[in-house]
Formats: C-alpha cells, sequence, structure tokens
C-alpha cells in the first residue's frame, strides 16, 4: 500500500516560489532644439519573488533599482542634480524601492473571483486610461485593491477596483500620495465581433487637481479573417467621455475616440492606419490621461505627454516587417501627423521605427528612433534613439 503524499503546507507554498529577475541596461540619446543633448546611461534592476498558490493566497514581493553613472548628462525631472538642467528631458531618475508588494486570493468556483490588494501593477485595455508605463526604467504601480470576475458568465469579465496611492515613474517625491481613485471595466466576447468594453474612471487627486475627472466609455476590439490564406483584418474602437471633479480649478467637458485598423498579410508583413482625437471644450482645457501608459500613443518622442488646451488629433499610419521567423526579430514603422482639436492646426509630425531581436531564452536586444519635426507649428524639434539590452527569467 502507498503512503499517501503529504498535505503541501504554508510553509511549502512559501518556500518553493519563483525568484523572477529583469535587468535592463538602456543608453537613451534626446538631440533637442535650444538644449543641450541628453545622454541617459541608465540599468534598471527588478528582483522578486512570487510564492506557490495555498488554498487560493498567493504573494509576491518586488524591489527595483536604477542606476545611472552620470546623472548631470540628462534632465531626470526628479530635482536631484542641477547639473543637467540645461539638457533635454529623459524621466529615467535613480530610485532604489519596493515596486511591488500583495497577496491575491483566487477562486474559480466563485465565478472565477480574483482579489488582489497592496502595491500592484494595473493595465486596463490598451492602457491608454490606466497602465504601467512599462516603457520607463521605474515603472508606474499603484497601491490599491482590484477585484476581478466572470459573476459565471462565459465570456465576461467585470473588474474594479480603488487606488489610494499612484507611484509615477519620476521617483517618490512625483507621487500622487493622496489619491482617491475608482475604477470599473466591465468586458464581454461577442462571437464573430469581438470583446466589447465598458468602463468608467474616476480619478480626484488631491497632488495634482487639474487631472482630477470622472470619465465613462466603450470600447471593441477584435479581427476577421480574409480568405484562407491566412490574412486578416484586426480593428480597435473607443469613444469617451469626461469631465472634471474634485478640486479640479477647470470647469469642462470633453470627449475622446479612436480608431485603428490594421491589415495582416502573409509574407508581406501589417499595414495600419489609425485615427485619434483628445478633444478640447472650446480650447481652454482638453481630455486628459493621467494614468496612462502614454509613451504608447502620440508619438514615441513624448512631445504629447500631457494634452494641449486646443485638444489633440492624432492621424498615424505604420507597417509591421515580417522578418523570417528564425530570425527571431520584430520591426514597425510609424508615421504621424498632429493638428489642434479645436483652432489651432498643424502641431507637427513624427517619424519612428522599432527594431528589436530575442537573442537567446533570457536575452534581447531592442533599439528604437523617433524624429519629430515641429518647426511649421513653432514647435521644438526633437530627435530620440534608445538601445536596450534586457536579460530577464
Amino acid at each position: 500500500m502507498l503512503a499517501e503524499e503529504p498535505t503541501p503546507t504554508f510553509a511549502d507554498a512559501l518556500m518553493s516560489g519563483t525568484v523572477k529577475l529583469n535587468v535592463r541596461a538602456r543608453a537613451e540619446i534626446v538631440d533637442q532644439d535650444n538644449l543641450d543633448t541628453a545622454q541617459a546611461y541608465t540599468v534598471r534592476t527588478r528582483l522578486g519573488y512570487l510564492t506557490q498558490e495555498f488554498e487560493g493566497f498567493q504573494f509576491y514581493v518586488e524591489m527595483e533599482d536604477v542606476r545611472t553613472p552620470d546623472d548631470d548628462l540628462y534632465n531626470d525631472l526628479a530635482g536631484e542634480s542641477t547639473a543637467g538642467l540645461n539638457r533635454a528631458v529623459v524621466a529615467d531618475p535613480e530610485v532604489t524601492e519596493l515596486n511591488e508588494a500583495w497577496v491575491q486570493y483566487s477562486n474559480a468556483e466563485l465565478a472565477g473571483l480574483k482579489v488582489k490588494g497592496g502595491r500592484q501593477v494595473i493595465a486596463l485595455d490598451d492602457q491608454r486610461f490606466i497602465g504601467h508605463v512599462g516603457w520607463r526604467q521605474d515603472n508606474q504601480t499603484f497601491d490599491a485593491v482590484r477585484a476581478s470576475t466572470s459573476l459565471g458568465i462565459e465570456g465576461f469579465d467585470l473588474t474594479g477596483g480603488y487606488i489610494g496611492q499612484v507611484n509615477r515613474i519620476f521617483g517618490e517625491e512625483a507621487d500622487f500620495d493622496d489619491a482617491d481613485i475608482v475604477f470599473v471595466n466591465g468586458s464581454y466576447k461577442i462571437k464573430d465581433v469581438g470583446k466589447l468594453t465598458g468602463f468608467g474612471y474616476f480619478l480626484d487627486i488631491e497632488d495634482s487637481a487639474a487631472n482630477s475627472s470622472d470619465t465613462f466609455g466603450v470600447r471593441l476590439t477584435g479581427s476577421k479573417p480574409i480568405g484562407d490564406g491566412g490574412m486578416a483584418l484586426a480593428y480597435a474602437g473607443s469613444f469617451a467621455f469626461q469631465t472634471d471633479t474634485g478640486d479640479n480649478p477647470n470647469d469642462y467637458d470633453a470627449q475622446y475616440y479612436a480608431i485603428d485598423l490594421g491589415l495582416k498579410v502573409p509574407e508581406y508583413g501589417t499595414f495600419g492606419v489609425g485615427y485619434e482625437v483628445l478633444g478640447s471644450d472650446d480650447g481652454n482645457f482638453a481630455f486628459r490621461t493621467p494614468l496612462a501608459t502614454l509613451h504608447k500613443f502620440n508619438g514615441f518622442a513624448d512631445v504629447f505627454l500631457v494634452s494641449p488646451n486646443d485638444g489633440l488629433e492624432d492621424f498615424y499610419v505604420y507597417y509591421g516587417i515580417p522578418f523570417p521567423k528564425e530570425w527571431k526579430m520584430k520591426g514597425k514603422l510609424v508615421y504621424h501627423y498632429f493638428a489642434g482639436n479645436d483652432s489651432i492646426g498643424d502641431l507637427g509630425h513624427e517619424f519612428a521605427a522599432v527594431l528589436s531581436k530575442k537573442l537567446d531564452d533570457n536575452l534581447t536586444l531592442a533599439a528604437k528612433l523617433a524624429v519629430f519635426d515641429g518647426k511649421e507649428a513653432n514647435l521644438t524639434d526633437s530627435t530620440k534613439v534608445t538601445i536596450d539590452l534586457i536579460f530577464a527569467f
């Protein structure tokens, strides 16, 4: 007779977890008119530990450290060095901090219930409204409680929660320590149509009253095969309405809408076009998304991280390069044309290129170029080059 295996204990779950390590070495050069060239050489290290699940509970803790040999070579916006203030901005200050520390409870039998509390990453949909800003060395996390459930409905997901602090990318001094944020995001997968999402984001941020707002919106994403040759059309569309709330000194209403269409053609790549509008209230104040992964939107040169009061229209086209699979490479070319939404016309244009290659299972090399031309709109020209070497396991 075989002996029964001992029941796993909490100590077993704690000791048999997984170590996570991510090291990203980066060189970022920014040449901007009217400022000295920024040269940011940084190394970001994240070390975390994830326990095994025990009776539905799981724990994670992660430390993060960002170092540079010379912070005088760029303006990190953190105020630690004054020597770099005459240089272009690279928002990667030196930090050592607790990046994540959370506990999660999961129960598949309770309609797929998951509840997570503590310092955590929150990335909803395309991260246009709430994201982790993973592009920067010090990413964005939230001190929050989040819950999700299917309510027992196949294809449905309801996520909601509360955020009390926003740990931003600029270091602890720039965090939103006194935040009162509620978010609700519900989605349903419709057969042969796509994923339909409705959301509400209610931001009351005492540290940054101008970013306090209530936003309601909908989003649809999906894809359709075309013929039998592997061709497919991917589509995404969003609409949202925003108004001021809390102590926001601005009285405004503004709309947001976006559409993106991408045609994947085997052996020829992906051809895409998109149009995004952050509307304005008569040129006085514009739609804002302060918790977004902003680098994903409106150009990699990061010229429009804050919407101008006139609003912003972004028309863009892109091409995904079809490298042979054995090369383990990805590439993309993007062109943006920017304009004001209310009365201002041309706001410039940008060309960008992205390339990455997986060197082995743990090592990736990536490069990015962005060239912004704003002369016709009396905006500052900017060229940004970034090279990353990433080790992860």
